[in-house]
């Protein structure tokens, strides 16, 4: 490429893993449409040893694609072949982004992280990842290696290479990465955020959805209004027939959500008390886990503040509470969840965690992260600077 396209979509997939016979129709959704002057596509494949389908010659290896109309992913097609890498680690990661952004020169980047996901954890304390319900807990697992990617990792490597740039879009086609912690995380190294809530069905995105709108206006369209197009993708493909949910988040808001989030959970620590805390509790209980079965315990934030500020709590905390609200909305580019997610489930677009009872936190394979001072690799950067931490602590205190 000499001439520069409006947009570089750089997709790193990672079928190294059981979701490898759904990573072949996202691709050839993608070749459907294709590389136009204006819209460039790349792709970085990889697929494990132990394969779970044998279409298109089964190789074992990671590839890059310079995706073109028609195009089908086998090995003949590469632009490049990588043979072995670890897609678990972020230096790979970041190895293609630099390739994707050399090679394909354009106004604006857009990077799609496809894979299991949750929106942050503790990395194991050994290399294998450990039985459901904890397997879906985090974001590019490399089953060959063991490895996964961290938001930390991601977000520190990332910042290294765009040296104070930004992507203009971060998206996840990848299960419940929609939440504070990420949005906290990523802020300084994209403009917006793509992801869902909820776990995502193993079809994932419909990529004619939004790549079709994009080609069609020749590119020529920002950061916020792709992010829209990836949304109403999500919800011209799936409607209310599953349990769904996708949303755009403007990351220029996140640092004024995080400090919005800290006053509040300033006002409603001084207040929790014996005498309040059922409220508190109720507050609490009206908004459902996402990912029911799953024993995980992220909530929608916006639903949570909802409850809160119709609630008998002192007034000075539903009036931080509404300020979490208020920024919360300003922060939210579009967002979209199925009938299925919306009552007690809420989704407004961003969750937060917040087990239950100590007693849950206690059970969470990922909770030994979620305090602050935790001394763990690539620590929450949500939990280190802001309150909400502080927050649960003392609710837990109070509800064992």
């Amino acid at each position: 490429m000499t001439t520069q396209a409006e947009w570089t979509i750089l997709m790193f997939l990672n079928a190294k893993n059981n979701l490898e016979p759904f990573a072949f129709p996202n691709f050839e959704q993608i070749a459907s449409i294709g590389s136009t002057n204006e819209v460039q596509f790349a792709v970085e494949f990889g697929r494990p040893k132990g394969h779970y389908t044998n279409d298109f010659g089964a190789w074992t290896k990671t590839l890059r694609f310079h995706v073109t109309k028609g195009m089908k992913p086998v090995e003949a097609s590469a632009a490049e072949d990588l043979g072995t890498t670890d897609m678990g680690d972020a230096k790979t990661l970041i190895d293609f982004v630099t390739w994707g952004r050399k090679k394909f020169p354009s106004k604006r980047t857009m990077l799609i992280i496809w894979n299991h996901g949750q929106g942050w954890r503790r990395p194991t304390d050994n290399a294998k990842p450990v039985a459901a319900p904890s397997a879906v807990r985090y974001v590019s697992n490399d089953e060959d290696t063991g490895n996964q990617l961290y938001n930390r990792a991601i977000q520190d490597e990332l910042a290294k290479l765009l040296k104070g740039d930004k992507l203009d879009v971060i998206a996840f086609d990848a299960c419940l990465m929609a939440m504070v912690e990420t949005a906290y995380a990523l802020r300084d190294v994209s403009k917006v955020l793509v992801g869902s809530q909820e776990v995502e069905p193993g079809n994932g995105w419909d990529y004619t959805s939004w790549l079709e709108p994009l080609v069609k206006a020749k590119g020529d369209v920002d950061a916020a209004a792709l992010g829209k197009l990836l949304v109403k993708g999500m919800e011209a493909t799936y409607g209310d027939n599953d349990d769904t949910t996708l949303s755009a988040t403007d990351l220029g808001r996140a640092a004024d959500l995080g400090k919005a989030i800290s006053r509040f959970a300033d006002v409603a620590t001084k207040q929790l008390s014996p005498a309040t805390i059922d409220a508190f509790k109720q507050a609490r209980n009206s908004v459902s886990n996402y990912a029911p079965g799953y024993n995980l315990h992220s909530i929608d934030l916006g639903h949570f503040m909802d409850q809160i500020a119709k609630s008998t709590v002192d007034q000075h905390v539903g009036a931080a509470a509404g300020e979490v609200q208020i920024a919360l909305r300003a922060a939210m580019i579009q967002n979209y969840a199925s009938k299925s997610r919306q009552g007690k489930f809420g989704s407004q677009g961003l969750s937060i965690y917040f087990p239950k009872t100590a007693a849950a936190h206690a059970g969470d394979y990922d909770g030994e992260a979620y305090a602050k001072g935790a001394s763990v690799p690539y620590p929450v950067e949500f939990v280190e600077k802001e309150k909400w931490a502080a927050f649960l602590d003392a609710y837990w205190k109070l509800v064992p």
